[in-house]
Protein backbone atom coordinates (compact mmCIF):
# COMPACT_ATOMS: atom_id res chain seq x y z
CA UNK A 1 0.00 0.00 0.00
CA UNK A 2 1.45 3.58 -0.82
CA UNK A 3 0.73 6.32 1.65
CA UNK A 4 0.50 9.90 -0.34
CA UNK A 5 0.90 13.50 1.58
CA UNK A 6 0.34 15.36 -1.42
CA UNK A 7 -2.75 17.89 0.27
CA UNK A 8 -4.52 17.62 -3.47
CA UNK A 9 -4.37 14.26 -4.28
CA UNK A 10 -7.64 11.68 -3.63
CA UNK A 11 -7.93 10.46 -0.41
CA UNK A 12 -7.90 6.50 -2.13
CA UNK A 13 -6.84 5.49 -5.53
CA UNK A 14 -7.32 1.38 -6.84
CA UNK A 15 -5.82 0.66 -9.84
CA UNK A 16 -6.53 -2.72 -11.44
CA UNK A 17 -6.67 -4.33 -7.46
CA UNK A 18 -6.72 -7.85 -7.52
CA UNK A 19 -7.46 -10.19 -4.71
CA UNK A 20 -7.00 -14.02 -5.37
CA UNK A 21 -7.28 -16.64 -2.61
CA UNK A 22 -5.99 -20.26 -2.75
CA UNK A 23 -9.49 -22.95 -1.94
CA UNK A 24 -8.04 -26.45 -1.18
CA UNK A 25 -10.72 -29.27 -0.29
CA UNK A 26 -8.61 -29.94 2.67
CA UNK A 27 -5.81 -28.85 4.37
CA UNK A 28 -4.04 -31.78 3.45
CA UNK A 29 -4.27 -30.54 0.15
CA UNK A 30 -2.39 -27.95 1.13
CA UNK A 31 0.51 -29.24 2.51
CA UNK A 32 0.69 -31.80 -0.31
CA UNK A 33 1.16 -28.77 -2.75
CA UNK A 34 3.53 -26.96 -0.71
CA UNK A 35 6.04 -30.08 -0.87
CA UNK A 36 4.89 -31.82 -3.95
CA UNK A 37 8.42 -31.93 -5.72
CA UNK A 38 6.93 -31.22 -9.23
CA UNK A 39 4.93 -28.15 -7.91
CA UNK A 40 2.14 -30.04 -8.43
CA UNK A 41 -1.52 -27.69 -8.02
CA UNK A 42 -4.07 -28.58 -5.72
CA UNK A 43 -5.88 -25.78 -5.31
CA UNK A 44 -8.24 -23.37 -6.87
CA UNK A 45 -7.99 -19.99 -7.46
CA UNK A 46 -10.79 -17.47 -6.19
CA UNK A 47 -10.99 -13.78 -6.97
CA UNK A 48 -12.71 -11.95 -4.13
CA UNK A 49 -11.73 -8.62 -5.84
CA UNK A 50 -11.22 -8.59 -9.67
CA UNK A 51 -9.43 -5.38 -11.44
CA UNK A 52 -10.79 -2.18 -9.55
CA UNK A 53 -10.21 0.85 -10.46
CA UNK A 54 -11.75 3.96 -8.24
CA UNK A 55 -10.95 7.14 -7.08
CA UNK A 56 -12.74 8.44 -3.77
CA UNK A 57 -12.18 12.62 -3.40
CA UNK A 58 -11.12 13.92 0.15
CA UNK A 59 -14.01 15.02 2.11
CA UNK A 60 -16.64 12.68 0.35
CA UNK A 61 -19.01 10.40 2.05
CA UNK A 62 -19.11 7.13 0.13
CA UNK A 63 -21.44 4.02 0.55
CA UNK A 64 -20.01 0.22 -0.62
CA UNK A 65 -23.17 -2.06 -1.46
CA UNK A 66 -23.61 -5.40 -2.79
CA UNK A 67 -24.87 -8.89 -1.80
CA UNK A 68 -22.68 -10.78 1.24
CA UNK A 69 -19.78 -12.48 -0.81
CA UNK A 70 -19.38 -9.15 -3.48
CA UNK A 71 -16.38 -8.30 -2.28
CA UNK A 72 -17.25 -5.27 -0.32
CA UNK A 73 -15.03 -6.12 2.94
CA UNK A 74 -12.43 -7.72 1.24
CA UNK A 75 -12.44 -4.14 -0.48
CA UNK A 76 -11.60 -2.18 3.02
CA UNK A 77 -9.22 -4.37 4.25
CA UNK A 78 -7.19 -3.69 1.64
CA UNK A 79 -7.90 -0.08 1.96
CA UNK A 80 -6.72 -0.65 5.16
CA UNK A 81 -3.60 -2.51 4.57
CA UNK A 82 -4.74 -5.58 6.40
CA UNK A 83 -5.25 -7.42 3.29
CA UNK A 84 -2.16 -7.36 0.52
CA UNK A 85 -3.69 -7.27 -2.63
CA UNK A 86 -2.65 -9.89 -5.24
CA UNK A 87 -2.30 -7.55 -7.93
CA UNK A 88 -2.61 -3.96 -8.83
CA UNK A 89 -2.12 -0.71 -5.94
CA UNK A 90 -3.71 0.97 -3.51
CA UNK A 91 -2.88 4.33 -2.66
CA UNK A 92 -3.92 6.11 0.15
CA UNK A 93 -3.59 10.29 1.05
CA UNK A 94 -3.86 10.39 4.65
CA UNK A 95 -4.30 8.51 8.10
CA UNK A 96 -7.37 6.11 8.38
CA UNK A 97 -9.19 5.08 11.54
CA UNK A 98 -11.24 1.80 10.75
CA UNK A 99 -13.83 -0.20 12.26
CA UNK A 100 -13.97 -3.42 10.20
CA UNK A 101 -15.19 -5.81 12.94
CA UNK A 102 -17.53 -5.20 16.09
CA UNK A 103 -15.62 -5.07 18.92
CA UNK A 104 -12.39 -6.36 16.90
CA UNK A 105 -9.15 -5.44 19.48
CA UNK A 106 -11.42 -5.74 22.53
CA UNK A 107 -10.11 -7.97 25.11
CA UNK A 108 -13.51 -9.05 26.68
CA UNK A 109 -11.41 -9.82 30.10
CA UNK A 110 -10.72 -6.10 30.54
CA UNK A 111 -12.98 -3.00 31.34
CA UNK A 112 -14.20 -0.55 28.38
CA UNK A 113 -12.19 2.29 29.76
CA UNK A 114 -8.60 -0.47 29.52
CA UNK A 115 -9.82 -1.44 26.17
CA UNK A 116 -10.14 2.43 25.08
CA UNK A 117 -6.75 3.34 26.11
CA UNK A 118 -5.14 0.05 24.15
CA UNK A 119 -7.56 0.90 20.90
CA UNK A 120 -6.78 4.26 20.83
CA UNK A 121 -2.57 3.84 21.34
CA UNK A 122 -2.74 1.07 17.98
CA UNK A 123 -4.97 4.39 16.23
CA UNK A 124 -1.45 6.65 17.23
CA UNK A 125 -2.65 8.10 20.45
CA UNK A 126 -0.94 8.51 23.18
CA UNK A 127 -2.10 8.63 26.68
CA UNK A 128 -2.15 12.51 27.09
CA UNK A 129 -3.98 12.77 23.97
CA UNK A 130 -6.73 9.87 25.08
CA UNK A 131 -6.95 11.88 28.22
CA UNK A 132 -7.43 15.32 26.66
CA UNK A 133 -10.05 13.55 24.55
CA UNK A 134 -11.61 10.91 26.94
CA UNK A 135 -14.95 13.26 28.31
CA UNK A 136 -15.73 13.34 24.39
CA UNK A 137 -15.25 9.79 23.98
CA UNK A 138 -17.07 8.52 27.04
CA UNK A 139 -19.84 11.36 26.25
CA UNK A 140 -20.05 10.24 22.77
CA UNK A 141 -20.13 6.04 23.53
CA UNK A 142 -23.09 6.76 26.18
CA UNK A 143 -22.80 3.39 28.11
CA UNK A 144 -22.46 5.04 31.38
CA UNK A 145 -20.99 3.15 34.43
CA UNK A 146 -20.38 -0.18 32.28
CA UNK A 147 -17.07 1.91 30.88
CA UNK A 148 -15.39 0.50 34.20
CA UNK A 149 -17.27 -3.49 33.71
CA UNK A 150 -15.50 -5.78 31.34
CA UNK A 151 -16.40 -5.74 27.70
CA UNK A 152 -17.91 -9.65 27.70
CA UNK A 153 -20.89 -8.18 29.66
CA UNK A 154 -21.36 -5.36 26.70
CA UNK A 155 -24.43 -5.70 24.46
CA UNK A 156 -23.63 -5.36 20.74
CA UNK A 157 -24.94 -1.57 20.59
CA UNK A 158 -22.58 -0.98 23.55
CA UNK A 159 -19.75 -2.33 21.61
CA UNK A 160 -19.98 -0.62 18.49
CA UNK A 161 -20.70 2.94 20.14
CA UNK A 162 -17.66 2.73 21.98
CA UNK A 163 -15.50 1.55 19.06
CA UNK A 164 -17.21 3.80 16.49
CA UNK A 165 -16.81 6.64 19.52
CA UNK A 166 -12.40 5.92 19.97
CA UNK A 167 -11.94 5.75 16.23
CA UNK A 168 -13.78 9.12 15.41
CA UNK A 169 -11.81 10.82 18.27
CA UNK A 170 -8.12 10.17 17.03
CA UNK A 171 -8.38 12.59 14.18
CA UNK A 172 -8.74 10.38 11.08
CA UNK A 173 -8.32 11.76 7.43
CA UNK A 174 -9.73 8.51 6.02
CA UNK A 175 -12.85 6.82 8.19
CA UNK A 176 -13.82 3.23 6.97
CA UNK A 177 -16.80 1.51 8.49
CA UNK A 178 -18.03 -1.86 7.69
CA UNK A 179 -21.40 -2.20 8.91
CA UNK A 180 -20.82 -1.63 12.32
CA UNK A 181 -23.88 1.03 12.62
CA UNK A 182 -26.07 -1.85 11.59
CA UNK A 183 -26.35 -2.79 14.86
CA UNK A 184 -26.91 0.98 16.85
CA UNK A 185 -30.45 2.21 17.15
CA UNK A 186 -31.69 4.95 15.32
CA UNK A 187 -31.04 8.12 17.50
CA UNK A 188 -27.00 6.56 17.55
CA UNK A 189 -27.08 5.88 13.75
CA UNK A 190 -28.55 9.41 13.68
CA UNK A 191 -25.35 10.93 15.84
CA UNK A 192 -23.01 8.87 13.31
CA UNK A 193 -24.04 10.51 10.33
CA UNK A 194 -24.28 14.18 12.26
CA UNK A 195 -20.81 13.44 12.46
CA UNK A 196 -19.71 12.27 8.86
CA UNK A 197 -21.50 15.95 8.16
CA UNK A 198 -18.99 17.06 10.49
CA UNK A 199 -16.05 15.47 8.83
CA UNK A 200 -17.12 16.41 5.41
CA UNK A 201 -16.75 20.17 6.24
CA UNK A 202 -13.21 19.08 7.65
CA UNK A 203 -12.20 17.28 4.56
CA UNK A 204 -12.32 13.78 6.60
CA UNK A 205 -13.47 11.31 3.59
CA UNK A 206 -15.73 8.26 5.31
CA UNK A 207 -16.10 4.75 3.50
CA UNK A 208 -18.70 3.00 4.60
CA UNK A 209 -20.38 -1.06 3.30
CA UNK A 210 -23.79 -1.21 4.31
CA UNK A 211 -27.10 -3.47 3.57
CA UNK A 212 -29.53 -0.38 4.36
CA UNK A 213 -29.81 1.15 0.97
CA UNK A 214 -31.49 4.65 2.74
CA UNK A 215 -28.15 5.64 4.52
CA UNK A 216 -26.55 5.56 1.32
CA UNK A 217 -29.32 7.74 -0.77
CA UNK A 218 -29.30 9.89 2.29
CA UNK A 219 -26.17 10.33 3.47
CA UNK A 220 -23.30 9.45 0.42
CA UNK A 221 -22.11 11.67 -2.14
CA UNK A 222 -20.94 8.73 -3.83
CA UNK A 223 -22.22 5.03 -4.29
CA UNK A 224 -19.97 1.72 -5.94
CA UNK A 225 -22.24 -1.61 -6.15
CA UNK A 226 -20.50 -4.41 -6.11
CA UNK A 227 -21.17 -8.06 -7.93
CA UNK A 228 -18.62 -11.29 -7.59
CA UNK A 229 -15.69 -8.74 -6.77
CA UNK A 230 -16.04 -6.69 -9.35
CA UNK A 231 -17.24 -2.73 -9.57
CA UNK A 232 -20.65 -3.46 -11.82
CA UNK A 233 -21.76 0.42 -11.43
CA UNK A 234 -20.89 3.56 -9.73
CA UNK A 235 -22.11 7.19 -9.55
CA UNK A 236 -24.90 9.01 -7.45
CA UNK A 237 -26.01 7.04 -5.06
CA UNK A 238 -29.72 6.94 -6.07
CA UNK A 239 -28.90 5.58 -9.18
CA UNK A 240 -26.50 3.17 -7.47
CA UNK A 241 -29.18 1.39 -5.21
CA UNK A 242 -31.47 0.95 -8.45
CA UNK A 243 -29.13 -1.02 -10.18
CA UNK A 244 -28.59 -3.22 -7.43
CA UNK A 245 -32.33 -3.84 -6.59
CA UNK A 246 -31.78 -4.79 -10.34
CA UNK A 247 -29.24 -7.43 -9.80
CA UNK A 248 -31.06 -8.37 -5.87
CA UNK A 249 -34.47 -9.63 -8.55
CA UNK A 250 -33.86 -12.73 -9.55
CA UNK A 251 -36.17 -16.22 -9.76
CA UNK A 252 -37.38 -17.88 -7.68
CA UNK A 253 -36.53 -21.82 -7.84
CA UNK A 254 -40.16 -22.91 -5.63
CA UNK A 255 -42.12 -21.75 -8.49
CA UNK A 256 -39.66 -23.15 -10.87
CA UNK A 257 -40.22 -26.43 -9.93
CA UNK A 258 -43.94 -25.79 -10.11
CA UNK A 259 -46.13 -27.04 -12.91
CA UNK A 260 -47.16 -23.73 -14.31
CA UNK A 261 -46.85 -22.25 -17.79
CA UNK A 262 -43.79 -20.51 -19.12
CA UNK A 263 -45.17 -17.06 -19.07
CA UNK A 264 -46.29 -17.89 -14.96
CA UNK A 265 -42.80 -19.21 -14.56
CA UNK A 266 -41.08 -15.42 -16.33
CA UNK A 267 -43.40 -13.59 -14.54
CA UNK A 268 -42.42 -15.03 -10.91
CA UNK A 269 -38.66 -14.90 -12.09
CA UNK A 270 -38.95 -10.69 -12.15
CA UNK A 271 -39.50 -11.10 -8.16
CA UNK A 272 -37.62 -12.54 -5.29
CA UNK A 273 -41.06 -14.21 -4.04
CA UNK A 274 -41.25 -14.61 0.01
CA UNK A 275 -40.86 -18.16 0.93
CA UNK A 276 -42.48 -17.42 3.93
CA UNK A 277 -45.66 -16.09 2.33
CA UNK A 278 -48.59 -17.27 3.96
CA UNK A 279 -51.17 -18.36 1.23
CA UNK A 280 -54.65 -19.68 1.42
CA UNK A 281 -57.90 -19.93 -0.68
CA UNK A 282 -60.31 -22.57 -2.26
CA UNK A 283 -58.42 -22.56 -5.15
CA UNK A 284 -61.70 -21.70 -7.47
CA UNK A 285 -58.93 -18.93 -8.56
CA UNK A 286 -55.21 -18.64 -8.28
CA UNK A 287 -52.62 -15.43 -8.18
CA UNK A 288 -50.18 -17.04 -10.10
CA UNK A 289 -48.17 -13.86 -10.26
CA UNK A 290 -47.40 -10.31 -9.04
CA UNK A 291 -45.32 -7.54 -8.09
CA UNK A 292 -44.26 -3.86 -8.15
CA UNK A 293 -43.37 -2.03 -11.09
CA UNK A 294 -41.90 1.33 -12.23
CA UNK A 295 -43.36 4.40 -14.56
CA UNK A 296 -41.20 2.45 -17.49
CA UNK A 297 -42.84 -0.82 -16.01
CA UNK A 298 -39.80 -2.11 -15.15
CA UNK A 299 -40.51 -4.92 -12.26
CA UNK A 300 -38.88 -3.62 -8.92
CA UNK A 301 -38.73 -4.22 -5.30
CA UNK A 302 -37.39 -0.86 -4.45
CA UNK A 303 -39.19 2.64 -4.61
CA UNK A 304 -38.14 6.34 -4.37
CA UNK A 305 -40.60 8.18 -2.29
CA UNK A 306 -43.02 10.14 -4.21
CA UNK A 307 -42.43 8.35 -7.14
CA UNK A 308 -45.15 7.02 -9.12
CA UNK A 309 -45.26 2.90 -9.76
CA UNK A 310 -48.06 -0.12 -10.89
CA UNK A 311 -49.06 -2.81 -8.42
CA UNK A 312 -50.17 -5.57 -10.36
CA UNK A 313 -51.04 -9.37 -10.20
CA UNK A 314 -52.59 -12.00 -12.40
CA UNK A 315 -55.03 -14.47 -11.58
CA UNK A 316 -56.08 -17.58 -13.54
CA UNK A 317 -59.75 -19.01 -12.63
CA UNK A 318 -60.19 -22.46 -12.32
CA UNK A 319 -64.27 -22.60 -11.90
CA UNK A 320 -66.64 -20.28 -12.97
CA UNK A 321 -66.48 -17.16 -10.60
CA UNK A 322 -69.15 -14.07 -10.43
CA UNK A 323 -67.91 -10.44 -10.06
CA UNK A 324 -64.54 -11.07 -7.64
CA UNK A 325 -62.76 -8.50 -5.58
CA UNK A 326 -59.01 -8.22 -6.34
CA UNK A 327 -57.39 -6.51 -3.27
CA UNK A 328 -53.69 -5.62 -2.49
CA UNK A 329 -52.06 -4.18 0.58
CA UNK A 330 -49.03 -3.18 2.15
CA UNK A 331 -47.63 -4.16 5.57
CA UNK A 332 -44.99 -3.10 7.70
CA UNK A 333 -42.60 -5.64 8.89
CA UNK A 334 -44.17 -5.82 12.23
CA UNK A 335 -47.90 -6.71 10.60
CA UNK A 336 -49.51 -3.53 10.47
CA UNK A 337 -51.67 -2.77 7.94
CA UNK A 338 -50.41 0.96 6.07
CA UNK A 339 -52.26 1.03 3.04
CA UNK A 340 -54.28 -0.41 0.12
CA UNK A 341 -57.57 -0.71 -1.79
CA UNK A 342 -59.87 -2.96 -3.73
CA UNK A 343 -61.83 -3.33 -6.89
CA UNK A 344 -64.91 -3.43 -3.89
CA UNK A 345 -63.98 -0.02 -2.55
CA UNK A 346 -63.28 1.86 -5.61
CA UNK A 347 -66.32 0.89 -6.87
CA UNK A 348 -64.78 -1.20 -10.01
CA UNK A 349 -66.34 -3.48 -11.94
CA UNK A 350 -65.51 -6.95 -12.32
CA UNK A 351 -66.84 -8.93 -15.09
CA UNK A 352 -68.09 -13.21 -14.64
CA UNK A 353 -64.83 -15.63 -15.52
CA UNK A 354 -64.83 -19.20 -16.96
CA UNK A 355 -62.40 -21.90 -16.29
CA UNK A 356 -59.36 -21.17 -17.80
CA UNK A 357 -59.52 -17.31 -17.61
CA UNK A 358 -56.60 -14.90 -16.85
CA UNK A 359 -56.82 -11.28 -15.70
CA UNK A 360 -54.36 -8.83 -14.94
CA UNK A 361 -55.18 -6.28 -12.21
CA UNK A 362 -53.61 -2.72 -12.07
CA UNK A 363 -53.47 -0.80 -9.47
CA UNK A 364 -51.52 2.87 -10.49
CA UNK A 365 -50.31 5.38 -7.55
CA UNK A 366 -47.76 7.13 -6.23
CA UNK A 367 -46.62 5.57 -3.13
CA UNK A 368 -45.54 8.28 -0.78
CA UNK A 369 -44.00 6.05 2.48
CA UNK A 370 -41.13 6.78 4.33
CA UNK A 371 -37.82 4.92 4.55
CA UNK A 372 -37.94 1.52 5.32
CA UNK A 373 -38.89 -2.17 4.41
CA UNK A 374 -42.36 -3.31 3.27
CA UNK A 375 -44.85 -6.80 2.44
CA UNK A 376 -46.88 -6.59 -0.59
CA UNK A 377 -50.10 -9.11 -0.14
CA UNK A 378 -52.46 -9.60 -2.88
CA UNK A 379 -56.05 -11.46 -2.75
CA UNK A 380 -59.34 -12.34 -4.83
CA UNK A 381 -62.47 -12.82 -3.01
CA UNK A 382 -65.88 -12.78 -3.38
CA UNK A 383 -68.76 -11.65 -1.48
CA UNK A 384 -71.58 -14.54 -1.99
CA UNK A 385 -75.16 -14.52 -0.09
CA UNK A 386 -73.36 -12.06 2.25
CA UNK A 387 -70.28 -14.86 3.06
CA UNK A 388 -66.77 -14.19 2.00
CA UNK A 389 -65.85 -16.97 0.11
CA UNK A 390 -61.62 -16.59 -0.36
CA UNK A 391 -60.08 -17.46 -3.76
CA UNK A 392 -56.58 -17.17 -3.26
CA UNK A 393 -54.98 -14.92 -0.52
CA UNK A 394 -51.16 -13.95 -0.78
CA UNK A 395 -50.01 -12.55 1.97
CA UNK A 396 -46.70 -10.88 2.53
CA UNK A 397 -45.97 -12.12 -1.17
CA UNK A 398 -43.04 -10.28 -1.98
CA UNK A 399 -41.09 -7.68 0.48
CA UNK A 400 -39.91 -4.16 -0.87
CA UNK A 401 -37.78 -0.88 0.04
CA UNK A 402 -38.15 2.41 0.01
CA UNK A 403 -35.96 4.92 -0.05
CA UNK A 404 -35.43 8.60 0.04
CA UNK A 405 -33.13 11.30 0.29
CA UNK A 406 -35.43 13.31 2.89
CA UNK A 407 -37.63 12.21 5.89
CA UNK A 408 -40.54 13.35 7.61
CA UNK A 409 -41.95 12.14 10.75
CA UNK A 410 -44.26 8.62 10.90
CA UNK A 411 -45.07 6.47 8.02
CA UNK A 412 -46.31 8.21 5.39
CA UNK A 413 -44.22 11.33 3.99
CA UNK A 414 -47.01 13.75 2.62
CA UNK A 415 -44.70 16.10 0.67
CA UNK A 416 -45.38 19.02 2.35
CA UNK A 417 -44.06 22.37 1.13
CA UNK A 418 -42.69 24.78 3.75
CA UNK A 419 -42.90 28.52 4.26
CA UNK A 420 -41.69 30.86 6.20
CA UNK A 421 -43.10 34.55 6.37
CA UNK A 422 -42.93 37.38 8.19
CA UNK A 423 -45.65 37.63 11.03
CA UNK A 424 -46.75 41.52 10.64
CA UNK A 425 -46.23 43.24 14.25
CA UNK A 426 -49.20 44.43 16.38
Amino acid sequence: MIVKEETLSPAVTLTGLTKTYKLYQSPRDRLKEAFHPGGRIYHRPFNALSDINLTIPRASTVGVIGRNGSGKSTLLQCICGIVPPSAGTVEVNGRIAALLELGAGFNPEFSGRDNLYFNAAILGLEREQVEARLDDILAFADIGDYIDQPVRSYSSGMYVRLAFSIAIHVDPEILIVDEALAVGDIHFQARCFDRFHQFREQGVTVIFVTHDLNMVTRYCDYAYLLSSGSIVTQGKPREVVSSYRKIQTGHNPEIESQQVSEQDVEAAMEFDVNPYEVRYGNDKANIISGGLFDEEGNATQLMHNGDSCRISFEVEFAQEVVAPVFAYTIKDLRGTDIAGTNTHLSKVDTATYQPGDRVRIDFRQAISLNPGNYMLSFGCVSLVDGELEIYDRRHDFISFQMVSEGRSIGIVDLHSEIEVHPAKKG
